[in-house]
């Protein structure tokens, strides 16, 4: 079998409803590098809640986290490691947008890194920080920040988007797929960061061509690295645009094990 790279989104693709990832998935994946296949996770969220993950199904090689905008391999420095980052001035220029767009919180993240603007609870994929020794200003921004999230009401969503692209052209503002409904945000990164982009480099390092990537994804932020890989996989719980553009669909959805169905036929695994 030609070595391949399998590129898996995580919420609403690998895990199940409760962010969990099944036995049967774990299982699969486990599986998968058994027989030589390279399993990447690529995903919207920060390394501090997506090396777990990585742990729990036993991974050992690169990790795609921020949309694109962290390419690590956990627990060791690795001489390949690449990172986009937003300049401190610019991260704090940022603020500038609350008022006019009733943005309700600001957090600012890079590797083990985490800043926001006020303490807070009870947001998804967060630890709590009722009480922050630091704050999101001159003093507390120390290092430079891989991204700025801003949660604000799903209306405001797409103007604050555009506001940010106007005035910041060097900048990427884009959704993060699983914040949605009541905890509605925007991720800003820099640069032309993606996860297409991310995969690019991980393959090339890895001497894997892009048509030998399968990747597997539900929401937006996915969109271009379906497009990217070999054979991009959609969801069958993805957004109607994702299903649209996907070389294939799931039989089932990511509370089902949707992903791991299909990789198993697929590979015969």
């Amino acid at each position: 079998m030609q070595r391949k790279l399998i590129a898996l989104d995580l919420d609403g693709t690998t895990l199940n409803q409760a962010g969990e990832l099944s036995a049967t998935t774990i299982k699969t994946l486990r599986t998968a590098q058994q027989k030589g296949l390279v399993v990447i996770i690529t995903t919207g969220r920060p390394d501090a809640i997506s090396t777990p993950l990585y742990d729990q199904i036993g991974l050992a090689g690169p990790m795609i986290n921020f949309n694109g905008a962290l390419i690590h391999i956990p627990h060791q420095h690795w001489q390949s490691e690449w990172q986009a980052a937003i300049d401190i001035p610019t991260a704090l220029s940022l603020r500038e947008f609350r008022a006019d767009f009733g943005i309700r919180l600001m957090v600012a993240e890079g590797k083990s890194m985490l800043v926001a603007d006020r303490g807070f609870a009870g947001v998804p994929f967060f630890p709590d920080v009722p009480n922050p020794v630091h704050l999101l200003d001159e003093e507390g921004l120390t290092t430079n920040p891989i991204s700025v999230t801003m949660f604000v009401d799903e209306e405001t969503m797409l103007p604050l988007q555009q506001a940010i692209a106007a005035k910041h052209p060097e900048l990427t503002p884009k959704t993060w797929g699983a914040w949605s409904g009541e905890f509605s945000a925007l991720e800003v990164t820099a640069g032309q960061t993606s996860k297409s982009r991310a995969l690019a480099y991980v393959a090339g390092h890895l001497g894997i061509n892009p048509a030998d990537i399968i990747a597997f994804g539900d929401d937006m932020n996915d969109a271009d690295m379906l497009e990217f890989a070999g054979r991009g996989v959609a969801m069958s719980n993805a957004r109607p645009e994702i299903l649209a553009l996907a070389d294939a669909v799931t039989a089932f959805d990511n509370e089902h094990d949707g992903m791991a169905d299909y990789l198993a036929d697929y590979l015969n695994l």
